[in-house]
């Protein structure tokens, strides 16, 4: 009998969706989107010629988990699946969700003060088991700045040792989407909140210009609806003059929804970013659950 120790253990997907006709033959072609928090691994093929997703498929997990228990996930969902191990992509990308980050503006970004403006976010000093990264985020004219633990960043670069590799923070595909959608909506001013467990992403912007962009943690949501409300009412905008698109984990029979719209007169769901095209199987998942994905994608698109 087989020791069970030695055993891999397969995990299976939430979601998993694709063109059949996807091969091995198909990777130099295209490129890998991976997705990666302390709930969620999500993964997407975007066949790079004309700029279409063909695959997606979603991990998620009851609990958060340790940077160690994301990583040992991460491992098997590839060891599991052959074709994506592949080390022949055209591109990997890799969006990684977190509180360790910080926008700079370019005039004043120094590339040797990135731990510094990490630990000023965070108000402490970076775990030496992160590696401090940051990229240049040229549609809002500033760099994000931001930390990926070591044994992810490790693996990843080693896994895929062939593929052109780029890192970055989940505000920044989330920046990309939020600010494109003003001509998506043609609407002045813009509220996107992307929804996760106990946590939401705020951007706000005006004229494809980002104004605000932060990560909050809430409890109820009571507190969710506050803080936004707060938010704005800082920035001096009311409720009635901004369109609120929602994304990430809600749905539009949420209470989260629900309550939000008392407040907010213009709010729906927000959709798959324009720019891609979709396969069939892809264009029938909720886009607005999976919009930081695409995004990571159009980030140096």
């Amino acid at each position: 009998m087989a020791n069970s120790e030695n055993q891999v253990i397969e995990i299976i997907p939430t979601l998993l969706v694709g063109d059949s006709s996807f091969d091995a033959t198909s990777i130099p072609l295209c490129t890998l989107c991976i997705e990666i928090d302390e709930r969620r691994i999500r993964l997407c093929i975007v066949r790079d010629e004309n700029m279409e997703c063909i695959w997606l498929e979603d991990y998620g997990f009851d609990t958060a988990l340790s940077a160690d228990e994301i990583f040992e996930k991460l491992k098997k969902i590839f060891a599991g699946h052959m074709l994506w191990s592949s080390a022949n992509w055209k591109n990997v990308r890799v969006a990684v969700n977190s509180h360790a980050f910080s926008l700079v503006p370019s005039l004043i970004f120094d590339s040797n003060a990135t731990a510094d403006y990490l630990s000023f976010a965070l108000g402490s000093p970076v775990s030496p088991e992160e590696r401090i990264l940051s990229h240049d985020l040229s549609i809002i004219h500033g760099h994000n700045a931001f930390s990926v633990p070591r044994i992810w960043y490790d693996w990843i670069v080693n896994h895929f040792g062939n593929s052109s590799i780029a890192f970055y923070h989940l505000t920044s595909p989330l920046i990309i989407g939020a600010l494109v959608s003003h001509v998506e909506h043609q609407e002045l001013r813009i509220a996107s909140i992307y929804f996760e467990k106990d946590y939401f992403t705020l951007l706000v912007s005006e004229s494809q210009r980002l104004i605000l962009c932060n990560r909050f943690r809430y409890g109820q949501i009571q507190e969710l609806v506050y803080i936004v409300l707060f938010t704005l009412g800082q920035l001096d905008f009311s409720p009635e003059e901004i369109k609120v698109l929602c994304y990430g984990e809600i749905a539009s029979s949420s209470e989260s929804y629900h309550e939000l719209s008392r407040f907010f007169p213009n709010l729906q769901l927000g959709g798959r970013p324009t720019t891609l095209k979709y396969s069939t199987q892809c264009a029938d998942v909720p886009g607005h659950r999976y919009f930081g994905l695409f995004n990571t994608y159009l980030v140096s698109s």
